[in-house]
């Protein structure tokens, strides 16, 4: 009871700027209530109800998803697995993917932080995805609209998710033998295991979403679906690897990463020879290194800034470097060396050292002067960014850009989402685009 009688201290430091517990703790009541309070911790909440902030809690303002993440971690703290993650299921249809995957913006939102170290929210979300997943039940007058998705990717996959559940049959059509896209292919087994995605999958399909795999659409396909259905997305992604332009990029031993990746989980994978150099500093390069020190080489990781700088997760980071990764920071790569055996025998780079701050506001390395030098190499895995077939689509479709609206619409019954519309992205922004498109869909065609 003392929470309701003492009189602390406010210390704007440590309260005051989530505003949670204002709508859970019985304590505060109506801030009608409190008009002769000042000093009080609960009248400073209250006085925040008054401020015009947001009513969502940082965690959940900060997901893309907009998940209840206090309802679903009050139920499991209630012991509750169930019951959490049907919470998570209103929101969030590949909950096993995203408690692996995620790069979690709401726990580096969470103002608890000050306090004590924030809630593990992926993690818990991991936990209640394994609870039993409930039978989807279809709106009457299913179904109400056709749509056609071009991509079984996360943006696909929560676009069609949201359309079959409000009543849409949704049909989605992909170039690989496999759902999941990019989940599945380029996402190791280690990070992402196949028996989760595929719980995930399967609750997708239990929508009634039709999946047409193995089965590549060109531009004039895609037109042809325009008159077939209610309307099309296109959520193809960024799947493509970023090729650099390096003297010697096409020698025998020298992979995409992106390539490398798809073709290992396709069961084509390359023989890597050792010594293994890997040039790059975001999640791809990492996975690439990681698959390739399960081959029992060597390998070193080559990136142009510091390691502060790497954009990829820090969690992943950790991880290889306790896997045996070497690093070598503050290179960049010039050429690839043929020996005489016809394969690459190293990598030329050259030193950097750190600039002015670039256009996106992280620092740019330059070359510093010294002298290039060479990283032998048996393999050189390439991951320098990844592109999409943007340009493709955009004229095949006659469109003037692939940009669309805030919610992805670019003609009527035409719509884009995820990387393909933004770039590459995060697994859960791109659920978020696809969820974002098919609500439109839904409000034209039934308008």
């Amino acid at each position: 009871m003392e929470g309701r009688t003492h009189v602390p201290v406010v210390d704007e430091a440590l309260c005051g700027v989530c505003g949670v517990c204002r709508g859970a703790c019985p304590a505060l009541g109506s801030p009608d209530l409190l008009e002769g309070e000042s000093d009080t911790m609960r009248a400073a909440l209250a006085s925040q109800a008054d401020a015009g902030q947001s009513e969502l809690a940082p965690c959940q303002d900060a997901c893309p998803l907009g998940q209840d993440i206090n309802g679903y971690l009050g139920a499991l703290a209630k012991g509750a697995q169930t019951d959490a993650l049907e919470i998570i299921l209103r929101d969030n249809p590949l909950p096993s993917v995203l408690g692996q995957v995620c790069h979690h913006p709401c726990q580096q939102a969470c103002f608890s932080s000050p306090v004590q170290r924030p809630p593990s929210i992926r993690d818990l979300k991991r936990f209640a995805a394994q609870a039993p997943r409930p039978v989807p039940v279809l709106p009457s007058g299913y179904p109400l609209a056709k749509v056609a998705i071009v991509g079984a990717g996360p943006a696909g996959l929560a676009a069609a998710w949201e359309l079959a559940r409000r009543g849409a049959k949704a049909v989605v059509f992909d170039a690989q033998p496999m759902a999941g896209g990019m989940l599945a292919w380029a996402i190791p087994d280690f990070r992402l295991p196949r028996q989760d995605l595929q719980r995930d999958l399967d609750y997708v399909a239990a929508h009634g979403v039709e999946f047409k795999l193995g089965h590549a659409l060109r531009p004039e396909e895609v037109a042809a679906l325009r008159e077939e259905y209610d309307a099309v997305i296109l959520a193809c992604g960024a799947p493509l690897a970023q090729k650099a332009g390096l003297p010697g990029e096409e020698l025998p031993g020298v992979y995409q990463g992106l390539d490398f990746l798809r073709d290992t989980a396709l069961c084509k994978p390359p023989k890597l020879k050792a010594p293994v150099v890997v040039v790059g500093g975001g999640n791809v390069a990492l996975d690439a290194a990681r698959e390739a020190l399960r081959r029992g080489l060597p390998v070193t990781l080559a990136y142009r800034r510091d390691r502060e700088q790497m954009p990829a997760y820090a969690e992943e980071l950790a991880a290889a470097e306790a896997e045996g990764l070497n690093f070598v920071f503050r290179v960049q790569p010039v050429a690839l060396q043929r020996g005489e055996g016809g394969g690459v025998t190293s990598l030329t780079v050259q030193g950097t050292q750190p600039g002015a701050p670039g256009a996106d506001g992280r620092v740019a390395f330059q070359p510093d002067g010294a002298p290039p030098r060479q990283l032998e190499a048996g393999s050189v895995i390439l991951a320098l960014g990844q592109k999409s077939e943007a340009e493709a689509w955009q004229n095949g479709l006659a469109l003037d850009g692939l940009q669309g609206d805030a919610r992805g619409r670019l003609a009527p019954g035409l719509y884009v989402a995820g990387d393909l519309a933004s770039g590459p992205a995060t697994v859960v922004q791109a659920m978020a685009g696809g969820i974002k498109a098919a609500r439109a869909i839904m409000e034209e065609v039934q308008s």
